[in-house]
């Protein structure tokens, strides 16, 4: 099975050379798509040039978002014969250690793996109270109990992108791609993976939360 990893970044200049360094070492490769950095990112990003090593790098021209970001990786790794994508986020949070259990599971013929990280360690609390409601929520309204709707680090094969290719083009994108799959019928599984949070100032914001909360209820009378 040919699997490629996917990272969107954006505005990543401080960690991103320190994440290329690490994935190099990994035998998959890499689309790394700047999402429209307004720092030193795509600065960065042109200094590499890492000999016998695949890495992609893709560029939107201003700031689309997460889930924009995700599926301009994924187009393009598909388009170019890969199987299967993993995705990671570039800010150092998703440990590389935990690749294999991506890839042991898509091998075995899962359609999407979801990465669960142990939300009682390094989480702050009120991301560990929302993380949990919206599984419930979702588990209610759609019949699909995943235990860590927001992370990130998760795995899709192109049978599982053809059928959820989700419309999100910010941090919904997860939330959507559990919503979608319930509806699909893939088969599933978790793994779970390491809690690295560096900053917990980042990611999805109350706004975010608020707005994905409305979405969830919309895609809940929208999709068949």
């Amino acid at each position: 099975m040919k699997i490629a990893i996917i990272t969107p970044a954006y505005n990543e200049e401080k960690i991103i050379g320190k994440f290329i360094r690490n994935i190099s070492k990994v035998k998959y490769p890499v689309y790394i798509v700047d999402d429209g950095s307004t720092d030193n990112t795509q600065k960065v990003l042109s200094e590499f040039q890492i000999p016998n090593y695949k890495l992609q790098i893709l560029k939107h021209s201003v700031n689309l978002g997460k889930g924009a970001a995700m599926k301009t990786g994924a187009d393009a790794a598909f388009s170019e014969g890969y199987d299967a994508v993993i995705f990671m986020d570039s800010d150092g949070q998703h440990d590389l250690n935990d690749l294999p259990k991506f890839t042991e599971k898509l091998e075995k013929g899962y359609d999407i793996v979801y990465g669960s990280r142990n939300m009682g360690m390094g989480v702050p609390l009120v991301r560990y109270i929302g993380n949990k409601f919206e599984s419930l929520l979702i588990s209610f309204l759609f019949g699909l109990y995943v235990s860590d709707v927001l992370c990130g680090y998760r795995a899709l094969s192109k049978k599982a992108y053809k059928k959820i290719r989700w419309e999100s083009s910010g941090y919904a994108v997860e939330t959507e791609m559990v919503i979608r799959a319930a509806k699909s019928g893939l088969k599933y599984c978790e793994v779970p993976v390491a809690t690295l949070y560096l900053d917990v100032f980042k990611g999805v914001s109350i706004m975010d939360a608020v707005g994905i909360l409305f979405d969830i209820f919309r895609w809940r009378i929208k999709l068949p």
